[in-house]
């Protein structure tokens, strides 16, 4: 039967319950204890960036990528561009375009901002 897939929280608590039963057995009196300091430090480190769907028509790709509040818009874009799977014509006449939300105006980010 084909395994569902897991979350990484999941994962880490079957890799953990796999290293208990692995024990010895004057260890199994005691419950097991899962704790969890790695998904904290992963929030603390994702805390300080944006996440941002992006979308490609022209290679019918979209990802979520994550991205610095401080970084420009030129450093996303070359984020972006670097994980491309297929190559663009003119790939530097592209922008990057912040639909209307809100009541704000759609428009592309200026390159220099932040």
């Amino acid at each position: 039967m084909p395994r569902s897939p897991m979350s990484s929280e999941e994962e880490m608590a079957q890799s953990f319950s796999d290293s208990v039963s692995s024990e010895s057995d004057s260890s199994r009196d005691e419950p097991p204890r899962l704790d969890r300091p790695t998904s904290v430090r992963l929030d603390d480190s994702l805390r300080d960036t944006m996440l941002i769907c992006v979308v490609i028509p022209d290679l019918q790709q979209s990802k979520s990528m994550r991205f610095s509040p401080d970084a420009t818009v030129w450093v996303a874009k070359q984020q972006i561009l670097c994980t491309l799977t297929q190559s663009l014509r003119d790939v530097l006449n592209y922008g990057l375009f912040q639909p209307a939300v809100d009541g704000r105006e759609s428009g592309f980010l200026e390159e220099e901002r932040r």
